[in-house]
């Protein structure tokens, strides 16, 4: 039947993500350009944990109301 060659694919290009350029504020949830370090918002650093350290109580017990 002769030389057929089968037809060859696009290779797939990763679909870009709407989320690029972005980053959401993990206290307030407001999305942020990349470029900003701080949340526009809150003033929050960029990267702050909302998570405190294991085992660390809340710093109630100084409150003048305890």
């Amino acid at each position: 039947m002769g030389d057929k060659k089968s037809p060859t694919r696009p290779k797939r290009q990763p679909k870009p993500s709407s989320d690029e350029g972005y980053w959401d504020c993990s206290v307030c949830t407001f999305r942020n350009s990349a470029e900003a370090f701080k949340c526009m918002m809150c003033d929050v650093r960029k990267g702050t944990s909302t998570r405190g350290k294991r085992g660390e109580l809340p710093s109630l017990l100084g409150a003048p109301w305890a």
